[in-house]
């Protein structure tokens, strides 16, 4: 509470609640009398959990929700007034003579009961009275008849008002919609009034057109409006949600569905094992009693998985049990197959499976491809929305049967849209806020993009069509940079030029000046006030205001009802991004070039910026440093600059431009000037994106990816991608193209072609796997969790929701995994429930007599130092008893640890008798992860958390047992010319020295590199000062085992324990060197054999790589064989967690190849070593 009056009010509530004569109160310097009689009501559109606890302790918090069936009269009777405006007066007519009726009836009731009640009534004596009764009579018949035909003519209307229910439906339904999606973010609002205006516009002449195409128009309006407001990531949740909701309500009007009983399909797209958990535990059916429990596999080539998923289907869903049963037939194989093997969202199920509706369809490829699940979501919410649109020209029909009306209306011609986009392009978005802004102003959210707001401003107003009876409206852009006084009276002269005159204002970056930001609200407010009290027809243009705040800062939440929201920024879609790229081209820069290379180009330059990105979103599979890596508008923009500047110079623009201006002649001869590749290559490589690049790796990445790129080849019409089999599209290589044709050539791209690993040279591996269909899965299983009882199958089980818990995490070897942390979901608690649990103290029992490597104290360090034969201050030495005591410290740190645990179970010394460092490290044990206290005792090579104990305990006994050896088998580094100089002296007489170096038993690997490296040059009477830039090393891959080295070698160390990343390695053909392929191994890495490594002067380096040259060329026959020699980083881990300067040392890898441009490969797909497999 800021504001000093009101706060001093509410915090005085018991004064007004128990005062009874009037009384003042001190704010500030004023005094005000107060009524005891007062009363405060404060009204929000923000959850009740979020109110700020200060104003909940002196409030009475009140949620108001509207339930569906409201939004559905809601809605009905906006329609019937705004559209059916006779209907809603006949109707009004009707209640006001039945009215009228009953006024009459009533009285003429009780006048003949009085007048037969009347003892002086003498029937039969006197006519009189006869003729009196017989006039009552007659004026009750007479009122009773028009009654009767006021009720007929009623249910005429309400038969009439009732054939618009269902357009009222699809509203109430698409509005809920938005109501749920706050589940995911409390920032999801759109309050109902806007909701409504989208309403009105949609069934605005909708005389004009069929009720079936007036209702897909809505749920297309509705379905733009709501993702408009969604993050990226969300966005794909909704759009899900989205089509459940409307393939629901479409077999609920079609009576194909029980309302009251959740079926459980939606919980079986979420989790399989789940939904049959839920379904069980509501009595459904008990899987081992059903017939289809006892059948056997068909098909060996079918996962067990996959099969027992595809029989809870037959056992739980009746829909399925005739294709299951015919699954076992004959000639079915050929049928099923393809499911399991290709693209299974794609493939044309078995009959009679064809025709279920799209939600079972999208439960089977569930069942068999877990891993296809975006596909199969995109694929169902196309078909959904489809179907809709087929589904809605019936109630043409329909409704124009109820209403008797002549079939001719159902042939008239629309300009509406028919279909409902799965992905709304970014012209359909634009076009349709720029519509609802002549109602509102909007509000644009972005989180580290500025530039885009501006970009998506300047795209909007060029959509705005004029003709030669209106004039071109105009823009503003005005940054707010500070909060000063004299910058604040420029925004509010700028801000009152805009309304007086009715301009197109961008207020960009307005959180910058928050009280600027409440007069721009209090100004808004005002001109809705104005409005309001003006007719339609009178009311001056609305003056377009658009405001832009960065997501994260905190604003007055009563701008949601002030504003149409969006959310701005680069889409995460490969597809989206290159679109919305591209928009940045006008046609100025489209004609800027006549050259059939130009238009392509800039096709090259827009992937190129979105593949930039993409390997971004892949962390360190892309970048050596992810989180500092990423491009804007301002990298692409600079990039059309050069390359049109590069044109201009080879088309003679500027030298023309110059002799014009000099009125000079000069000779075509001279100006002839051919386009530089090399130059556009090197301003995108080095000066524009290679900028940005803090390492020398991702520089060199950067560099080959702009080479592939550019070049005369990526710009001709028959070049192909072969990765993902991607070619420039037709159009860009047509005679002067138009810019819309282009925008559509790419918005018909493949949703999910482009956003494979490929798509951006690197290979598909387990650590590219972005996650993105766990967080989606995650996420929409939160809002179905929310959902009522006859919706959800998990509310109708559980009697209340299932309480969150934290870190409900996988362990995993993949600690590199790009998935982003989720929100609880119950799915994601019963899985983690399942799991077998042990008590704490036995855990720590457990590890403390079997998992922790026996470790030696510092006095035997030093002993088996003194007797490794190798001087006892030499820097080997030195540094291996520096491993053994670390690893020393690191045992004795864990025993420790888990020993307090024990004892603190065992006599209940829980609690605050805990010490935080061993409460956060019982909880980490709990969760089965590794304890942050024991990471940092590891050092640069700690393994991520979700590693997992049952990694860690193995590991660990592994490198104590190698450090070990090391210590006491000494020292056996040397060099060919010191090997000869130690024999003959009788130096290593009586030594067994260590054959073989495991690298990733060591917590400083750096060292023995270096240890080496001066070794070798005290060999060679080198300088310190030179030994760092003469000697090198090189290392050659062996095919021996590290089980079958006896001895070392007689130059250099035998090395192993490095594991490599970005392609795979196979010691059965390692005289290949590398292999570009990805590896086969589910750690993303493939293990590299035994390593013979040399440390040499950079001359012998330079004459052994022309040896071998020279034996490359000579061995091949038919094609020249280049040696590719990669000098490859060698890092402790692959975890972003590493920092930028934990460099190992860098080796030279080589392969014998054909392909002359192979050597950029490397670059390419991030190919690097490190000393641990995470």
């Amino acid at each position: 509470m800021t504001n000093e009056k009101l706060e001093t009010v509410i915090r005085n509530q018991a004064r007004f609640l128990t005062s009874e004569k009037p009384f003042k109160l001190q704010i500030g310097q004023q005094e005000i009398e107060c009524s005891p009689k007062f009363r405060l009501y404060l009204h929000t559109i923000t959850q009740p959990i979020f109110i700020p606890k200060e104003l909940a302790a002196y409030t009475l918090t009140l949620c108001f929700h509207v339930t569906l069936n409201d939004l559905e009269e809601i809605f009905l009777n906006r329609f019937m007034s705004e559209e059916k405006k006779h209907i809603h007066a006949e109707q009004h007519a009707l209640l006001q003579e039945k009215v009228d009726t009953l006024k009459i009836i009533d009285p003429l009731r009780q006048n003949i009961t009085n007048f037969l009640a009347s003892d002086s009534l003498n029937l039969l004596q006197s006519v009189e009275p006869t003729k009196r009764l017989s006039d009552l009579k007659k004026a009750y018949d007479e009122a009773t008849e028009g009654s009767h035909r006021v009720a007929l003519q009623e249910e005429n209307l309400l038969k009439t008002r009732n054939s618009y229910r269902k357009l009222a439906q699809r509203a109430a339904a698409c509005y809920n919609i938005m109501h749920y999606l706050r589940q995911l973010s409390s920032k999801y609002v759109m309050p109902l009034e806007h909701f409504i205006d989208l309403f009105d516009s949609c069934i605005s002449q909708s005389e004009k057109h069929s009720m079936g195409t007036v209702m897909t128009e809505l749920t297309k309006s509705s379905f733009i409006t709501i993702h408009r407001i969604l993050n990226d990531r969300d966005r794909r949740v909704f759009a899900i949600y989205f089509a459940m909701e409307i393939e629901s309500f479409n077999r609920r009007q079609n009576q194909q569905v029980d309302t009251s009983v959740p079926t459980g399909e939606r919980e079986f797209i979420i989790s399989p094992s789940w939904a049959i958990s839920l379904l069980q535990k509501r009595g459904a059916r008990v899987p081992n009693e059903h017939r289809f429990w006892s059948y056997k596999k068909p098909f060996d080539w079918m996962s067990d998985e996959a099969y027992l998923n595809l029989q809870y289907l037959a056992i739980f869903f009746d829909w399925f049990s005739d294709g299951f049963e015919r699954m076992g037939k004959e000639g079915q194989e050929a049928k099923w197959r393809p499911l399991c093997e290709g693209e299974t969202e794609n493939y044309p199920l078995p009959s009679p499976l064809e025709q279920l509706e799209p939600i079972q369809k999208f439960c089977i490829v569930r069942a068999l491809r877990s891993d296809r699940l975006l596909q199969a979501s995109t694929v169902y919410v196309t078909n959904v929305f489809n179907q809709d649109s087929n589904k809605t020209k019936s109630l043409t029909q329909e409704h124009h049967m109820n209403q008797a009306s002549s079939l001719s209306l159902q042939a008239q011609s629309t300009s509406r849209s028919a279909t409902i986009p799965v992905t709304p392009t970014l012209q359909q978005d634009a076009d349709l806020l720029t519509r609802q802004s002549s109602q509102r102003s909007v509000l644009l959210f972005y989180d580290d993009e500025p530039d885009e707001v501006v970009n998506f401003f300047l795209y909007c107003t060029n959509l705005i069509q004029t003709d030669s009876s209106t004039t071109a409206p105009m823009f503003q852009v005005v940054h707010v940079y500070g909060n000063g006084p004299n910058e604040e009276r420029i925004l509010k002269k700028a801000l009152n030029k805009a309304l007086t005159n009715n301009i197109w204002l961008l207020l960009h970056c307005i959180h910058n000046s928050p009280s600027f930001l409440s007069h721009v609200e209090t100004a808004l407010w005002e001109l809705r006030s104005k409005r309001s009290l003006q007719t339609s027809s009178s009311q001056p243009p609305m003056p377009r205001i658009w405001l832009s705040i960065q997501r994260s800062y905190s604003f007055p939440s009563s701008l949601y009802n002030l504003s149409l929201i969006a959310y701005i920024r680069t889409p995460l879609s490969m597809k989206e991004a290159m679109t919305r790229a591209f928009s940045l081209i006008d046609t100025d820069l489209l004609r800027h070039s006549a050259k059939v290379e130009w238009i392509p180009l800039l096709h090259n330059i827009c992937y190129l910026h979105c593949v930039l990105n993409l390997r971004t979103r892949f962390a360190q599979a892309g970048w050596d440093l992810p989180t500092l890596t990423s491009y804007t508008n301002v990298e692409l923009t600079s990039a059309f600059q050069v390359v049109a500047r590069e044109f201009a110079l080879s088309d003679q623009s500027i030298v023309r431009l110059e002799s014009a201006h000099t009125n000079s002649a000069v000779s075509n001869d001279a100006n002839v000037r051919q386009l530089s590749w090399t130059s556009i290559r090197y301003a995108l490589s080095e000066l524009i994106y290679g900028a940005r690049a803090l390492t020398e790796y991702d520089q060199r990445a950067i560099a080959n990816i702009v080479d592939f790129w550019i070049q005369p080849g990526s710009v001709k019409k028959d070049f192909e991608f072969s990765k993902i089999k991607y070619k420039i599209p037709a159009i860009f290589f047509a005679q002067q193209p138009k810019l819309g044709q282009l925008q559509q050539a790419l918005e018909s791209l493949s949703i999910h072609q482009l956003d494979a690993p490929e798509a951006c040279h690197l290979h598909s591996t387990n650590e590219t796997n972005l996650g993105d269909d766990l967080l989606i899965i995650s996420r929409l299983n939160r809002i179905i969790d929310a959902l009522p009882a006859n919706t959800s199958l998990s509310a109708a089980v559980h009697q209340r929701p299932n309480t969150p818990v934290e870190d409900v995490t996988i362990n995993t070897s993949l600690s590199y995994s790009n998935v982003m942390s989720t929100t609880f979901s119950s799915a994601a608690l019963y899985s983690f429930a399942n799991k077998k649990a042990i008590a704490l103290e036995e855990y720590s029992a457990m590890i403390l007599a079997s998992k922790l490597p026996k470790v030696l104290t510092k006095d035997q360090i030093l002993d088996r130092a003194r007797r490794n034969g190798t001087p006892i201050n030499s820097p080997f030495n030195v540094w291996i008893m520096r491993e053994a005591q670390l690893m020393t410290d690191l045992v004795t740190l864990i025993r420790s640890n888990l020993q307090a645990i024990k004892v603190a179970c065992d006599f209940n010394q829980l609690g605050t008798q805990w010490s935080i460092e061993l409460a956060n490290v019982a909880h980490a044990l709990y969760y089965q992860r590794v304890p942050d206290v024991w990471r940092e005792a590891v050092g640069p090579s700690a393994p991520s958390p979700t590693w997992g104990l049952n990694n860690f305990f193995p590991d660990l006994i592994t490198r104590a047992e190698h450090i070990e050896k090391v210590l006491t088998k000494g020292m056996n580094i040397r060099s060919e010319k010191e090997f000869f100089l130690l024999i003959n002296s009788n130096g290593i007489s009586g030594r067994e020295k260590h054959p073989a170096y495991n690298l990733s038993a060591f917590f400083h690997a750096s060292s023995l590199f270096g240890i080496f490296k001066q070794e070798v040059a005290h060999a060679l009477n080198l300088s310190d000062d030179a030994n760092n830039g003469s000697l090198i090393f090189q290392c050659e891959l062996t095919p021996r085992d590290r089980e079958h080295i006896r001895e070392p070698p007689k130059d250099g160390i035998f090395i192993y324990g490095l594991y490599l990343w970005g392609c795979s390695s196979d010691k059965n053909a390692v005289e290949h060197g590398i292999s570009d392929g990805p590896s086969r191994n589910r750690d993303a890495c493939s293990s590299l054999p035994v390593i013979h490594l040399t440390c040499v002067s950079a001359d012998k380096a330079a004459q052994l790589v022309t040896q071998q040259q020279s034996g490359a060329d000579t061995n091949s026959n038919s094609r020249t064989t280049t040696l590719d020699v990669y000098s490859c980083p060698v890092f402790y881990k692959r975890s972003i967690e590493r920092r930028s300067n934990e460099v190992v040392c860098e080796l030279d890898l080589w392969k014998k190849t054909n392909n002359v441009s192979q050597a950029s490969r490397w670059a390419w797909r991030g190919v690097c070593m490190t000393v641990k497999p995470y």
